[in-house]
């Protein structure tokens, strides 16, 4: 974008542009490519059907890949782990909802400044970020000494404290209206992000966020196979 930023887009990527988990992507390429251990699937296993068989969260599930991909990225050539992301990205870039896609496009043309911020490991998310065409992203941050990687996460708490970056671009750019700006997330954890900004969306929502999003009156949106929905009015059956 030209001169300085007036308005934000921030976006958080993992199910909210990208119809999965750029780690959880990353660590079964890595397992394919035998750069982690075929044991390491079988380590998710249990979360992964309880939250496919919905009797367990997402956020669970996520949190136990994230457990895996930290212990095994230890002692793994960080040349060979970035080949590994960057093929994940050259086939998986377009998995993308519909809606923030379209809103991307829609917002770049507006001039804002668009912000991606994901908990996935910042070497992936740089290629993820660059390829669907934001201009700034953040992400978990992992110590490498002599080009391999040590298990040591450097920012893993800057990376998903989103409500921080936001108040942080404002600072540095005094140009920038919170008011003005927008936001997308689809978890609870995203709520102190969508509360700094004028525009906040609540994309594909899980019940915790959407419970805020009804009482605070924020935008709710679902996209279900091809049909995207813009809820006005709803109510929980559970």
């Amino acid at each position: 974008m030209k001169g300085k930023p007036t308005k934000l887009a921030v976006f958080d990527i993992d199910g909210t542009i990208f119809r999965s988990s750029l780690v959880i992507e990353l660590s079964h390429a890595l397992i394919n490519a035998k750069i982690f251990p075929k044991t390491a699937r079988k380590e998710i296993s249990k979360e992964y059907l309880a939250w496919l068989n919905r009797k367990g969260t997402y956020e669970a599930y996520i949190d136990k890949v994230v457990k895996i991909y930290v212990k095994h990225i230890a002692g793994k050539r960080y040349t060979l782990v970035k080949r590994v992301a960057q093929k994940v990205i050259r086939e998986q870039k377009d998995r993308v909802y519909r809606f923030t896609r379209d809103l991307i496009k829609k917002l770049k043309r507006q001039n804002y400044f668009l912000v991606a911020i994901s908990g996935s490991p910042s070497y992936i998310v740089e290629k993820y970020a660059k390829a669907v065409g934001f201009d700034l992203f953040f992400g978990t941050e992992l110590e490498v000494k002599n080009g391999k990687f040590t298990g040591t996460v450097l920012s893993l708490d800057s990376a998903y404290n989103k409500a921080k970056i936001v108040k942080s671009l404002a600072a540095q750019y005094p140009s920038v209206s919170l008011k003005q700006s927008v936001a997308v997330g689809d978890t609870e954890g995203d709520v102190p992000m969508l509360s700094l900004v004028g525009h906040p969306i609540a994309f594909n929502p899980n019940m915790l966020l959407a419970k805020v999003a009804k009482r605070k009156s924020w935008r709710v949106v679902a996209e279900r196979k091809d049909v995207i929905f813009d809820l006005e009015r709803y109510k929980f059956l559970n």
